[in-house]
């Protein structure tokens, strides 16, 4: 038993070192713990210093003092780095010492209340400057422990000034879009438009909201929509630029054509949308369309000139070859009296013909050119248009035509002021035309005077026009058939002669005609309206010489013209004074030779005619001078009045015009202006 059993003391020993045993393990474990507390919080701290240290942003930490002040007690070196000074000069300095710049900014405010409330405050940005600091910060202030915060912030002037810039950027786009003349259209990179800018709506007249996505596709023509969505689509697939030309139809019914130009945004090599542009190009389709027209009409009118020289040539060689015929038949002294009567009458029509022709060219010539000048003069509407009816009534009466005179208006004006050489020509020529193309019926000259327009009408009932042929009536050298025979000596340069007339008039002129059911053109013309003057006042009465046989002198230096006139006057009596240039002419009128008319060749070599005229009338002012030239425009006679002409006949002339001439500057006897052989 008692190698079994211990004694009461054995056990009380072992237990008295067990409980030895056990506190020595207790307390080396305990100073164990103590040292691995110890070296976390040394690892801990060492971490939060690299921490602070290597943090990305900047730190300030503070603390308040027994004052409540908030004092600088630290930075870490991404504060330095961002801020650009060395912080340690701060420390223990007052919050508004330190920076002085935050002073009455409220920051210091929210420093202390995040330090002894640990309230957080957060800003997007500070703007700090002062002779050490300038930028802008994003700042997050809060409490590390009571007493003590941290404000953790971040440099974002440059983000700020990229800010800015884009905004710029932004008002700049939107500013220019707002004022720019062609329409501005914005997409996504599926094509979907997301933008229109003011001239867009404009143009297209569709609100915002209808041209946003694909909306504004039905707006475009119907005869223009499917083009234009295949096209754009293909492009916004391929990525690529597309300009193309198409229309809108507007709501109100109007349509206009634009042309487009749209290009990928491309922002880091990828298309964000596009960007594009409307331009409103109606104007430039319509010029092109009345280009195309004019080009058409260039042609067709150069067709006619070249189809028209030939004519013309035929025109000039016809009357040349009756000229030269019949002046062999008469030459040949064959010919009876009779047949010899008869070539002298063919022979003076065709004269005329070629005479005709001439002026005509000559008159159309001076008036596209620009050259003509419109005199301003006062006349009798009705004098004119009865001098002009009873210059076609005998060609009305040999074709049965009724040449008929109608005035409207109750009250019309007698006196005028406009050009009456050209209202005549224009007048003339209406009715020579109208009359040459009817064949039975009428020819009705209509005018009145309405509100300082004259409105002259002449309406025949003749072969008509052709609709599409009317546009181009008044073409010089147009015929509606250029290869047939022209009718009645036609030569296609009346209606020329009339369109210029109007033009230079300032007047319009209207048309309507229908194949078969006659013509009618109408001729508007601004003019004054003078007070009506007692058309019987006394006129000057011609001067005669005293024993009843005038004297002529003729100054001309071509010898068959001194011939013609000579055996014109001589067959009236007339005595004759001769000088073959203009010296001897003045040296005539200044030996005292009584003369009452001088007929003036205006163009002679040395002295011309302007210049013996001025002379003379220097000399003897009562001698009537008549010009004499083959300058036959109504610039040329305005040159001979101002030389001091008292009349003006142009060359070539018969005999009647001539005695016509000496009638109106000097008396004649009535056989003279009986005898009516050309």
């Amino acid at each position: 038993m008692k190698d079994q059993h211990r004694s009461f003391e054995e056990l009380l020993a072992e237990n008295r070192r067990l409980r030895e045993e056990i506190n020595a393990l207790s307390v080396g474990k305990a100073n164990n713990q103590i040292q691995k507390d110890e070296e976390a919080e040394a690892d801990s701290n060492s971490l939060y210093k690299q921490m602070v240290d290597n943090a990305p942003f900047g730190m300030h930490f503070y603390q308040l003092n027994d004052e409540g002040n908030l004092i600088f007690t630290a930075a870490n070196q991404a504060a330095n780095k961002i801020l650009g000074i060395d912080h340690k000069q701060f420390i223990g300095l007052e919050i508004n010492k330190a920076f002085p710049a935050l002073k009455g900014t409220g920051v210091a405010d929210h420093y202390r209340n995040a330090a002894a409330n640990n309230i957080s405050w957060v800003t997007d940005q500070i703007e700090y400057s002062d002779n050490r600091i300038s930028g802008a910060y994003e700042v997050k202030a809060f409490q590390t422990v009571p007493g003590k915060m941290v404000a953790i912030f971040s440099d974002i002037t440059k983000r700020k000034q990229a800010e800015e810039a884009l905004n710029e950027s932004k008002q700049l786009f939107e500013t220019l879009t707002r004022v720019s003349p062609v329409g501005i259209f914005r997409t996504d990179a599926n094509g979907e438009t997301t933008y229109v800018n003011p001239k867009w709506i404009s143009l297209t007249g569709l609100s915002f909201n209808d041209a946003l996505d694909s909306k504004y596709l039905n707006a475009i023509h119907p005869e223009d929509r499917e083009n234009r969505i295949t096209e754009w689509r293909a492009a916004v697939k391929k990525k690529k630029p597309v300009v193309s030309e198409y229309r809108f139809l507007r709501p109100d019914g109007s349509i206009i054509w634009v042309q487009g130009h749209a290009v990928p945004e491309i922002v880091d090599n990828v298309i964000k949308g596009y960007i594009g542009t409307i331009t409103d190009i109606t104007d430039l389709k319509k010029a092109e369309v009345e280009l195309m027209k004019a080009k058409e009409k260039a042609e067709a009118s150069n067709r006619l000139k070249t189809t028209f020289m030939g004519n013309i040539s035929h025109e000039i060689r016809t009357p040349l070859n009756g000229i030269i015929g019949f002046s062999d038949l008469i030459s040949s002294g064959t010919n009876t009296d009779e047949e010899n009567k008869e070539c002298l009458e063919f022979l003076n029509h065709s004269i005329n013909r070629l005479t005709k022709i001439i002026d005509n060219i000559m008159d159309v010539s001076m008036m596209m050119s620009g050259n003509f000048v419109m005199k301003n003069e006062s006349f009798n509407i009705d004098e004119l248009i009865s001098e002009v009816f009873k210059k076609h009534e005998i060609p009305a009466i040999r074709k049965n035509l009724d040449l008929v005179v109608s005035v409207s208006g109750k009250s019309i004006p007698k006196k005028l002021q406009s050009d009456k050489s050209l209202i005549y020509r224009i007048l003339n020529e209406l009715i020579d035309n109208a009359i040459k193309f009817t064949k039975e019926g009428s020819v009705d000259i209509l005018y009145k005077v309405n509100k300082n327009n004259l409105i002259l009408c002449v309406k025949d009932s003749g072969t008509g026009i052709a609709k599409e042929t009317l546009p181009y009536i008044f073409e010089p050298f147009f015929q509606e058939d250029v290869y047939q025979a022209r009718p009645n000596n036609s030569n296609g340069l009346g209606l020329s002669i009339v369109h210029e007339a109007v033009s230079i008039l300032g007047g319009k002129i209207t048309t309507e005609s229908n194949p078969g059911a006659g013509t009618s053109i109408t001729i508007t013309l601004p003019v004054i309206e003078l007070p009506d003057i007692d058309s019987r006042q006394a006129k000057t009465d011609p001067t005669s010489s005293q024993d009843g046989n005038p004297v002529i002198m003729i100054v001309e230096d071509e010898e068959i013209n001194m011939i013609y006139l000579k055996r014109i006057l001589n067959q009236k009596g007339y005595k004759l004074l001769l000088a073959s240039n203009a010296n001897d002419a003045i040296n005539m009128i200044a030996e005292g030779n009584h003369t009452d008319l001088i007929l003036m060749d205006m163009k002679m070599p040395g002295m011309d005619g302007f210049e013996a005229t001025r002379r003379i009338k220097f000399i003897s002012p009562e001698i009537k001078i008549a010009a004499v030239t083959a300058y036959a425009s109504d610039a040329d006679r305005d040159s001979c009045l101002e030389a001091g002409c008292d009349d003006y006949i142009s060359k070539p002339f018969n005999k009647n015009d001539l005695f016509e001439l000496l009638n109106r500057l000097i008396v004649i006897s009535p056989d003279l202006l009986s005898d009516n052989n050309r």
